[in-house]
């Protein structure tokens, strides 16, 4: 076996094994990833056949881990340990101070041996959604949003915000922000950020009814949860949101939705 960096003539097999593990996962969100952080998209291979992946990268002095996937008859041969282990190294290459990932409960004892620590958990929430009211939708991202970001996360996710920004549409305000990025035959609420529950309550009521919409969202953040209930929205699955390193400025009552379902904040 032999890990190297990811190519994007290896997108199509992982977005293949995704797909075969009921992930979400889109061709948009890999190229992004080789593009900013090319040293932490990993593949291992064995002989020609690639038979696990994972992506790192850094926003600021934080890093995210995600897509850690090992194909179903190559599991139990330390794969996914080896990779996840390379991915922590160019994180800490890189000197952040808090790595990030969230983890299954199968995952977690894991994560927990390599000094990662619990501290809270995400919701994926699925309802009917749709596009921002075109009347009333910003059509780039406004500069007072990375800050609505920051106080969430505590660190500058510029590059990721404007990723997301890039490919979907966006309802914003001075108190918040929300984009809708297209998933496939799915749609994804978020990035999602407010400064209090009547402006999310606004953005969210922005946008028309149409197809099948996820988010990803803290649990911490109980308004959040009670907005989602009241709109018809329901819990479909959750993870546990982890850490390593320097304990995080985080603030999850900012946080309405992520970025990304679960592979890179």
């Amino acid at each position: 076996m032999q890990i190297s960096n990811f190519t994007p003539n290896d997108i199509h097999p992982f977005l293949s094994m995704a797909k075969d593990e009921g992930w979400i996962s889109t061709r948009r969100e890999l190229a992004f990833l080789l593009e900013r952080s090319p040293q932490g998209c990993l593949v291992c291979h064995d002989g020609e056949k690639p038979v696990g992946f994972v992506t790192a990268v850094r926003h600021g002095k934080s890093g995210w881990i995600g897509n850690l996937l090992v194909a179903a008859g190559e599991r139990g041969r330390g794969i996914g340990t080896a990779l996840f282990k390379q991915a922590m190294q160019v994180l800490q290459r890189a000197d952040v101070l808090t790595i990030w990932l969230t983890a299954s409960s199968v995952g977690r004892p894991i994560y927990e041996r390599n000094g990662f620590a619990v501290c809270d958990r995400i919701r994926r929430w699925e309802g009917m959604g749709g596009e921002p009211d075109v009347s009333t939708a910003a059509k780039k991202m406004d500069s007072g949003w990375e800050e609505i970001d920051f106080l969430g996360w505590g660190d500058d996710r510029t590059a990721l915000l404007t990723h997301a920004v890039d490919g979907g549409s966006v309802r914003g305000s001075e108190g918040g922000f929300l984009v809708v990025q297209n998933l496939g035959n799915h749609q994804q609420i978020g990035p999602y950020g407010a400064l209090n529950l009547s402006t999310a309550e606004t953005l969210l009521d922005g946008i028309q009814q149409g197809g099948a919409t996820m988010l990803d969202v803290p649990a911490a953040n109980r308004a959040a949860s009670k907005l989602l209930t009241s709109r018809g929205f329901t819990v479909c699955s959750e993870v546990d949101l982890m850490y390593a390193g320097q304990p995080p400025a985080y603030h999850p009552e900012y946080i309405f939705g992520l970025a990304s379902m679960g592979s890179m904040g």
